[in-house]
């Protein structure tokens, strides 16, 4: 009789320990424990109500409820591309040069398919994000994990094992700022890897998720200077205007590329959701607020960097962006353990570092971008207070 058995790239990627983290928090507050989750990066606001009432109006439109063109209705991707011309200085082509999607996550895996090629190499930056080692490794691709040098409370690129890796792989991908570590790139950095990869050959994924939280003043994309065609960039609405719910990124380069890249959509998810368009268009009218929102976020990065700095089992690994810090922890006990440990004993949830690469070993990832601003003075008060067995 024959046996099935799932194929082993996919029987070897182990999922991160979020679900677990997330029950325990379920468990412990319906037992009645005040609990701060500081694991996922939700952020702690959604649209201003004015914006909700406006989508509301709309619901009883037919349109609303069917299929957009597969890269999203030509009026939405020309606000965005409105918003990036005024806010960034970067000009794109709203037709042929940016496709809207169902989230990053989505973004990533057309732009990873549409560039590399059967059993092809792909470089990430370690500490990385998860989802994309996961896409790298179920697309039967070959993955080089470059782990970031920690040095001086903070991380760096690691730019001599870089330049020594990208002759070998078809792609290089960079998250900035990043997840998990609120690392972000300076300006002049960028300018050398863009200058490398352009060099070597290989096709440069930025995945800019969190680009309206950059707190450093290193903003540059190599866009704003020329249509690079090696370079694609995706990124997410669900941060920067609160609605991760609604599922709808971005994903922009050069028109060829693209126009390999919609097949991927069309094939995984056909088109962004109608109804997020038309939240987006109204969201991005909302300067003010989101500009306020990105202060809040800074607010909570310059909070959590006191409380660590307070702390004598916590160390503040530097984050000039993002929701998060990979912080560092006084312990013997392993990454996993530590974060049980915290939630258990303290109420706090956390991500453990090693979810996110050996390199994240001995870390916790803690995001701040989540608190509210009740939770936000207690939250910070007991991370301070935080004291780990030897």
């Amino acid at each position: 009789m024959n046996t099935f058995h799932p194929p082993e790239r996919m029987m070897a990627i182990k999922m991160p320990p979020i679900a677990e983290i997330m029950s325990r928090i379920s468990e412990l507050v319906s037992s009645g424990r005040r609990v701060y989750s500081m694991g996922q990066a939700v952020p702690w606001y959604s649209p201003p109500s004015s914006v909700l009432d406006n989508l509301a109006a709309k619901l009883k439109d037919p349109a609303i409820h069917m299929y957009s063109p597969d890269p999203g209705f030509p009026w939405a991707r020309k606000a965005v591309a409105e918003d990036f011309r005024v806010r960034r200085e970067i000009d794109l082509d709203p037709l042929s040069e940016i496709h809207l999607t169902c989230g990053a996550s989505q973004a990533f895996l057309s732009a990873l398919l549409t560039v590399t090629n059967p059993g092809g190499k792909v470089a990430v930056i370690e500490p990385y994000y998860f989802d994309h080692v996961f896409a790298v490794k179920f697309s039967d691709l070959g993955l080089r994990s470059l782990p970031m040098i920690e040095i001086d409370g903070g991380w760096t690129v690691p730019m001599e094992d870089l330049n020594r890796v990208l002759p070998e792989v078809e792609a290089l991908v960079i998250v900035n700022p990043g997840n998990p570590t609120g690392k972000v790139i300076p300006d002049s950095v960028m300018m050398q890897i863009v200058r490398m990869t352009a060099e070597s050959g290989t096709y440069l994924i930025i995945d800019e998720t969190y680009e309206r939280f950059v707190f450093t003043g290193d903003t540059w994309h190599p866009w704003k200077d020329e249509h690079q065609k090696h370079i694609l960039t995706l990124g997410s609405f669900s941060k920067s205007l609160g609605i991760p719910g609604w599922r709808l990124g971005y994903l922009f380069g050069s028109a060829d590329l693209l126009e390999q890249a919609i097949k991927v959509q069309d094939s995984v998810v056909i088109c962004p959701p109608s109804p997020s368009q038309y939240l987006l268009v109204e969201a991005l009218k909302e300067e003010e607020w989101i500009r306020e929102m990105s202060d809040g976020v800074s607010k909570r990065l310059e909070l959590c960097r006191s409380a660590l700095d307070a702390s004598n089992s916590l160390f503040w690994r530097e984050a000039g962006g993002a929701f998060f810090t990979l912080a560092a922890y006084k312990s013997s006990m392993k990454a996993q353990k530590a974060t049980m440990y915290l939630l258990n004993e303290y109420g706090i949830g956390t991500i453990p570092g090693s979810a996110f690469g050996k390199s994240g070993e001995g870390h916790l990832r803690i995001s701040f971008g989540c608190l509210s601003d009740e939770e936000l003075e207690p939250a910070m008060k007991l991370l301070s207070e935080v004291s780990f067995p030897e």
